[in-house]
């Protein structure tokens, strides 16, 4: 089986800047581990797989996988995904869904953007021992701002300057030993919050195979319903705009619409730009997937 592919960046609207996103239209012949195996060869945060949708609601099914593990719902291949199935004309609709293993996932066109609605993040409780985790971000106690908790998936931890943010080193065994290993393994997400503004940094679950990551679509709601639950953004806020990825060289530029009621979060839409990388395909074997000559 010969499979076209087609690679974005995602989250920016440059050339080698953003999240890159490999994706794989027309995948419904293509097996599990060969998707895998593929998404490892790739090296992108995320490569995706388009099929046909077994829910007649949405559009397409799409799987996600890292270059470890297989994703039920992520954010930057949801946006690059959309953006790329509409630039091979196979997706004109305004609003539509993804079948995803996490569920229906909401997507809409405005223009050349595209926005989709996250899943509601549960937060967790505040997390204790600030001297100790300053001390496995490579940062000092005080310049962590309030307590750190889980959003969802994500270890939120929120820092007080531009410069605390740039001298992250994180040490994952020192989180172990402090926080246990469900924490010390999974996604960390640092950010500096000023006036609608974040800058952030995603170190990515051990799992996931993939370090810092250079946009994080799906940590937009988690990030966002913990700066509310820490009283740092409130009703007066309707967008937020979100920098990450400069310290690795990609920077990225996530866009946020907030609907509210009250002191809560009603609805997040998270959306960005895309410019296509390359185009190729390659030849999967009955055994295993090799490049096509």
């Amino acid at each position: 089986m010969i499979a076209a592919f087609h690679q974005c960046d995602v989250f920016t609207d440059r050339l080698f800047g953003g999240n890159p996103l490999a994706v794989v239209p027309n995948a419904d012949g293509i097996d599990s581990a060969t998707m895998q195996a593929f998404a490892r060869e790739m090296n992108c945060s995320e490569s995706t797989f388009v099929l046909e949708p077994r829910d007649r609601r949405a559009a397409f099914r799409v799987r996600i996988f890292t270059p470890g593990r297989e994703l039920p719902f992520a954010g930057h291949p949801t946006i690059g995904t959309a953006w790329t199935l509409h630039r091979l004309g196979l997706l004109d609709a305004p609003e539509f869904a993804f079948e995803m293993e996490i569920g229906l996932v909401p997507v809409r066109r405005d223009g050349r953007r595209f926005w989709m609605r996250p899943p509601v993040p549960i937060l967790g409780s505040a997390l204790g021992d600030p001297s100790s985790l300053a001390g496995a971000l490579g940062i000092t106690e005080s310049e962590i701002v309030g307590a750190a908790r889980m959003s969802g998936p994500f270890l939120c931890v929120r820092v007080a300057s531009i410069d605390a943010a740039a001298r992250i080193e994180l040490d994952r065994s020192a989180l172990r030993a402090h926080f246990g290993p469900k924490v010390a393994a999974g996604n960390v997400l640092v950010v500096f919050y000023d006036e609608g503004r974040a800058s952030v940094r995603m170190f990515a679950a051990i799992a996931d195979g993939v370090g810092e990551d250079p946009a994080t679509g799906s940590a937009v709601a988690p990030m966002l319903h913990f700066l509310a639950a820490t009283g740092a953004c409130g009703p007066e806020r309707s967008e937020v705009e979100i920098e990450q990825g400069r310290w690795i060289g990609r920077t990225s530029s996530l866009h946020a619409r907030l609907s509210w009621a009250g002191r809560d979060i009603a609805t997040i839409e998270v959306g960005g730009d895309c410019v296509h990388a390359f185009s190729s395909e390659i030849a999967f074997s009955s055994t295993e997937p090799t490049v096509a000559q």
